[in-house]
């Protein structure tokens, strides 16, 4: 019986020897997976710090724009008045025109009928 116990001691041992085999086989294929898992959480770190840098120069372009937009604004804004100052001095041109032309004509009468009341005598 010594020997078959033996032989079951070797057996189990055997087994034991192949379960730790299978298990370090695992923790390797579970370090490779963590080391793939690591490498991945770094690329995707840097891909992320990529993404800040992106929206930190899309944030100053929109800086940017936002300025010469409101410099944009505030020109027109200044077209629009000097517009209306031109427009209220065409006006004021224009009426002063049409005194002008009033005048002249109530003069050309009055030359006309000058001219007339000289030709009488």
């Amino acid at each position: 019986m010594g020997t078959i116990s033996n032989e079951m001691i070797w057996q189990a041992i055997k087994e034991l020897a192949d379960q730790l085999q299978q298990t370090n086989e695992q923790v390797g294929q579970l370090s490779k997976q963590m080391r793939q898992t690591n490498e991945q959480v770094q690329q995707l770190g840097g891909q992320v710090q990529q993404l800040n840098k992106q929206v930190e120069q899309t944030h100053v372009q929109v800086e940017q724009l936002t300025k010469q937009v409101q410099q944009t604004n505030e020109q027109l804004s200044q077209l629009s008045q000097q517009v209306s100052d031109m427009d209220k001095r065409l006006n004021d041109v224009a009426n002063g025109q049409k005194i002008l032309v009033e005048e002249l004509f109530e003069s050309k009468k009055e030359i006309k009928r000058i001219k007339t009341a000289l030709n009488m005598y």
